[in-house]
């Protein structure tokens, strides 16, 4: 079957019709005519794979990675193209709030396309001849893409992938599954996290690898992980079992376990676009909800009289605590727990501001039911998927004025976009 295919839709399907329904593919720019497979057809809709592009758009390029269907499919345009489909897919998901002016949105473009990434995670394919660090196919958890170099990371995360092709020649090791390269884009320093079935392996590997790798290689430290449950417990192999990693002049320290945003000169925007939005109101009391290693409570300390940082992972706690001490502040409190479980506090604490910046799925719905109610004077609501973004954005407007959505392309040559809502307290009316 052959299908033009008329825009892309978030998280990154091409989009076409047929007879009247719509057919997702997994392939094609805007205005290209492609031939596709139908996988899956539905009462409303059609799922396809494309097996080629028949008409190919200007704005097409080649890709730099050989893998990039599995690390970044937008490799595939130019990056004007991809600024424009993000911008149109934001005025897409947030054409249905009310009351706002959806022509406002504005998409912040990265300043950096490659080597902005500060991690990449890649599988030990055990089965191929010679080894190989890969990518999984998209959709497939048994077919696997070598990965010879990512254009996404740094030269210094590519080096280590590099050595890698060397070392993966020598004494199987299949019990270890995964390599995570982190790396501090401040100082260029290497942390390495290693998976495996059993802590034996681990040793054996820090054993054969890590002398190779410390070799001419910015290498701080290795750390292994063992799932335990539905946890997973970390071993410290060899050196370091932390980074640093300097934004302005805040430090941050975080494990091989932290949350860090991978792209940290967009966090600079972020962050200087709340701080611009705060400074009216400073000093504020200030709410971190979802807080991580306390990113926005530390790097907005200067705008705030007082900080509430709420977080429930231990690991993230145990670096928020060292963070504090490292950038000596001392007027932010930390609050153990899920976000949810601390309303009562939240309310009591009477802020004026909140930064919020929750997982995947978006906020509890009690919490925003208990913000609606009791109305902080700004929210500064950070997402990674704005899809649940529009969601908790429509319960709040009850309370809340929308005052601004913007995009902050954190994730180029990828699907993935950061959404920033703005929202303000509605006067009350008496």
């Amino acid at each position: 079957m052959q299908l033009r295919i008329e825009k892309i839709v978030y998280p990154g399907r091409a989009l076409a019709r047929a007879g009247g329904k719509t057919v997702f593919t997994d392939e094609g720019l805007p205005g290209e005519l492609v031939e596709v497979e139908i996988l899956s057809d539905k009462k409303n809709y059609a799922e396809a794979r494309t097996l080629r592009v028949m008409e190919i758009s200007p704005e097409r390029q080649s890709p730099a990675c050989n893998h990039y269907s599995a690390c970044s499919p937008y490799q595939v345009m130019n990056y004007d193209l991809e600024l424009k489909i993000k911008h149109g897919q934001l005025l897409e998901i947030f054409s249905h709030l009310p009351d706002y002016k959806l022509e406002t949105i504005d998409l912040v473009p990265s300043p950096a396309i490659y080597s902005y990434r500060n991690k990449i995670r890649l599988r030990f394919n055990w089965q191929s001849q010679p080894p190989r660090l890969a990518y999984h196919e998209p959709g497939s958890m048994v077919s696997f893409i070598p990965v010879e170099r990512c254009y996404l990371v740094s030269d210094r995360a590519n080096a280590v992938i590099s050595r890698f092709r060397v070392l993966l020649k020598g004494e199987p090791l299949p019990a270890v599954s995964h390599l995570e390269i982190r790396e501090s884009l401040s100082n260029g320093q290497i942390l390495l996290v290693l998976e495996s079935k059993d802590e034996d392996s681990l040793e054996k590997a820090a054993e054969i690898w890590v002398p190779a790798l410390t070799v001419d290689l910015p290498l701080v430290g290795a750390v292994g992980v063992v799932p335990e449950g539905r946890r997973r417990k970390f071993h410290k192999l060899y050196g370091r079992d932390y980074l640093e990693e300097k934004i302005g002049q805040t430090v941050f320290r975080y494990g091989a376990g932290s949350f860090f945003q991978v792209n940290p000169p967009m966090l600079e925007r972020v962050v200087d676009r709340i701080r611009r939005k705060l400074q009216p109101l400073a000093p504020v009391k200030l709410v971190d909800l979802y807080a991580g290693l306390g990113t926005f409570g530390l790097l907005l300390a200067d705008s705030a009289s007082e900080i509430l940082a709420i977080e429930s992972d231990p690991g993230n706690i145990f670096f928020l605590k060292k963070n504090l001490r490292l950038n000596r502040i001392q007027h932010l409190a930390v609050a153990e727990g899920r976000s949810e479980d601390w309303i009562e506090d939240i309310l009591d604490f009477k802020a004026g501001a909140m930064v919020i910046d929750p997982p995947r799925r978006g906020m509890a719905e009690e919490l925003v039911e208990a913000l609606n109610a009791n109305p902080s004077n700004l929210i500064f609501y950070l997402s990674c998927n704005p899809a649940t973004l529009a969601r908790d954005l429509r319960k709040f407007l009850s309370g809340y004025e929308l005052v601004e959505i913007t995009g902050f392309d954190f994730f180029p040559r990828t699907p993935h976009l950061e959404t920033l809502a703005v929202l303000q307290a509605r006067k009350p009316v008496y």
